[in-house]
């Protein structure tokens, strides 16, 4: 379990929770930059105060204080004082991935390269939630807006106040149904998510304009959707392969989905090494995945 931190020390590492240090504010409460003495720079969730909060507080302490991954926000600690309930994270010094997929014009786009390597490292870190922990853990609200982007640009997924356990000793039919319908969410929200590397837009948004299913076998359609900056840098071979992908994750039945594993070890062997990315292999055994490339890419 992560150690415990008194009010105090957050209200000195927030300046009293000052508007200044404000970096973000959602429906359960509002994240703060703090530093400590000693130059550590944190991001500290003070949540509002609701029984439905408190919930989603001790269930992140829970996911978070037991589980530690390269691709999952690392909790540092918390507070419990009164009707205080606050969580301090590691400070991701690129913020959120929606900010860089939906710029402000002065704003520095994400190079493709870095768009395959926050893809692999979202599916890294849900397939090891899905597949290899002890309880499995499914986190059922997986979008940019919860994917945080380290100095490297590494991505670690936050956000687990609706996440929810399989014990995957427990063989029957509730289980099963379960993961067929919350894990394959997952999965679909994954490919929503590509489709937002790839496009700059959601799938709803797209979904306006385009008809999904036809994106990769329509090269007009292909051409129009991608964002513009990915046009022309050599690597539309590689977007048109990510399309199929997303397409796939994005079946409108949830048994047609793959498994974020089966993505994932289709991913890496596409791109890991011609991108020089690692296998995960030290967090995550690529190798219990039965399935063929083709499963993943037909359409």
């Amino acid at each position: 379990m992560k150690s415990t931190m008194r009010l105090n020390e957050v209200r000195d590492a927030t300046d009293c929770f000052s508007i200044d240090n404000a970096i973000g504010m959602g429906k359960i409460g509002i994240m703060y930059k703090g530093r400590l003495p000693n130059g550590w720079n944190l991001a500290i969730k003070r949540l509002f105060d609701s029984k439905l909060f408190k919930r989603q507080f001790l269930l992140e302490i829970r996911i978070l204080g037991k589980y530690r991954h390269k691709n999952i926000v690392p909790l540092l600690g918390f507070c419990v004082e009164g009707k205080e309930r606050i969580l301090v994270y590691q400070y991701m010094s690129n913020g959120r991935l929606s900010k860089w997929l939906h710029p402000l014009e002065s704003e520095v786009t994400l190079k493709w390269p870095q768009r395959i390597k926050i893809a692999l490292g979202v599916a890294r870190g849900l397939s090891w939630l899905h597949h290899i922990c002890d309880l499995h853990v499914v986190h059922r609200n997986i979008s940019s807006g919860c994917v945080l982007l380290d100095k490297n640009f590494e991505p670690k997924i936050s956000n687990f106040g609706n996440a929810k356990f399989i014990n995957p000793n427990i063989e029957d039919s509730a289980s099963t149904t379960f993961y067929v319908s919350d894990g394959k969410k997952d999965v679909y929200d994954f490919g929503s998510l590509l489709f937002e590397l790839i496009t700059g837009k959601t799938l709803k948004e797209l979904s306006c304009s385009f008809n999904t299913t036809n994106l990769s076998g329509n090269p007009s359609n292909f051409y129009n959707a991608i964002e513009e900056s990915l046009i022309g840098e050599g690597f539309e071979n590689e977007v048109y392969t990510l399309i199929k992908v997303a397409c796939k994750c994005v079946k409108p039945f949830p048994d047609e989905r793959p498994t974020m594993l089966e993505v994932y070890n289709y991913m890496i062997d596409i791109w890991g090494e011609r991108h020089r990315i690692s296998d995960g292999s030290d967090t995550l055994n690529v190798s219990s995945s039965s399935t063929s490339v083709d499963e993943i890419v037909e359409l």
